[in-house]
């Protein structure tokens, strides 16, 4: 195939990437995901078929959009002499590992922060009670870095979770001394 076929075949394919994987990401705003996962009015089911399909949704754009790039790479490298060839894609992958992993722990960590906002958001506007969900306390601790004990209660552990939250204290409820399964 002539590269200029190639060329538009590879921007094609990345037009088409781009729109499944914008798609996929911008079907909600994250408010109003979360007051869906803390059950303010939700169809579960209807939640869960939409996940499943922004999930397919970005995985058709990335499969699109990095067969388009792969093309347009191709049709560079062949350019290029062997010895070439080798160096050039040889460090363009280890670069791309390289600022990928990069990207990932940068994303984790706003990703982190920006979800704790959002809890607390959820804590003092909605009232929503952290209290009652122990695997999101201890997912608000695991980000927050707030260490458990082995003296730690549900409570001790979700008071000091709210403390690094900048969120008011609740007070322990009479006889509440069962031990934090964190």
């Amino acid at each position: 195939m002539e590269p200029s076929k190639i060329r538009v075949i590879a921007y094609c394919c990345m037009i088409l990437g781009s729109f499944f994987m914008l798609k996929s990401i911008l079907v909600k705003s994250p408010k109003f995901v979360l007051h869906e996962l803390l059950q303010f009015k939700v169809s579960k089911s209807r939640f869960f078929r939409r996940y499943i399909s922004q999930k397919l949704e970005a995985i058709i754009g990335f499969v699109f959009f990095a067969l388009g790039c792969s093309q347009l790479a191709y049709l560079e490298l062949v350019r290029l002499d062997e010895l070439e060839w080798w160096k050039v894609g040889g460090l363009t992958a280890l670069s791309i590992v390289f600022i990928g992993a990069l990207l990932h722990q940068i994303t984790r960590f706003f990703s982190g922060q920006i979800f704790v906002e959002h809890m607390r958001f959820m804590v003092l506007k909605h009232g929503y009670r952290l209290e009652s969900d122990d695997g999101l306390v201890r997912e608000l601790g695991k980000i927050l870095r707030v260490k458990r004990t082995e003296d730690d209660t549900v409570e001790s552990y979700t008071n000091r979770v709210r403390t690094k939250m900048k969120l008011p204290e609740t007070t322990p409820r009479r006889g509440a001394s069962r031990r934090a399964g964190l």
